[in-house]
């Protein structure tokens, strides 16, 4: 199976890149703060070794082979040399494809997460000829993820009630994806 290495992209604003080692005071910086995690599977980190762990993970995760591939990008201002955030990308099939992400609080309402988003929408149906849905989905309460969704050009598919688990909790989840056109 091809193998597809995990590189950068770059926006105006942002560099999208694979996290290392010396990100970990900014991940704690942005993972530690319970309003960014509240819609989340985890808990936000109470020490450092819980973005560690993150990191860890990272590296346990990462996967280039085509049709199974997981990278998870740290988002990094460009201006500040600063990861703020985290994007990622997963096949949930060999023609589909989901997206994740989370932002600090801090950088909230500036259009990054949609800046990241955008770029990394472009760089999938670049890369990756056959994936032909790419979707997201996130908490009806959670008004942000859903307008980047909206903002990188997914539409709402629909409620699907009680359908996920959330810290123990069954939540709701709204569906959004994009199709790639065929006919281009």
């Amino acid at each position: 199976m091809e193998k597809v290495e995990q590189t950068s992209i770059e926006t105006d604003r942002l560099i999208l890149r694979p996290y290392r080692e010396t990100d970990l005071n900014d991940v704690f910086e942005y993972a530690s703060n319970p309003e960014v995690t509240k819609y989340l599977l985890w808990d936000a980190h109470k020490t450092i070794e819980d973005s560690q762990n993150f990191l860890n993970w990272i590296k346990s995760v990462t996967s280039g082979e085509r049709g199974k591939l997981f990278f998870v990008y740290a988002i990094q201002l460009k201006d500040e040399n600063k990861v703020i955030g985290s994007i990622d990308f997963k096949n949930t099939n060999k023609f589909g494809g989901q997206m994740d992400y989370v932002i600090g609080k801090t950088y909230w309402g500036n259009g990054y997460m949609s800046e990241a988003a955008s770029a990394l929408k472009l760089w999938v149906f670049d890369i990756f000829p056959e994936i032909v849905r790419l979707q997201a989905y996130c908490q009806p309460e959670n008004i942000g993820s859903k307008r980047v969704m909206e903002k990188v050009g997914m539409e709402y598919e629909g409620l699907r009630k009680k359908s996920f688990v959330v810290k123990t909790k069954p939540v709701d989840l709204v569906h959004y994806a994009l199709i790639r056109d065929l006919t281009e």
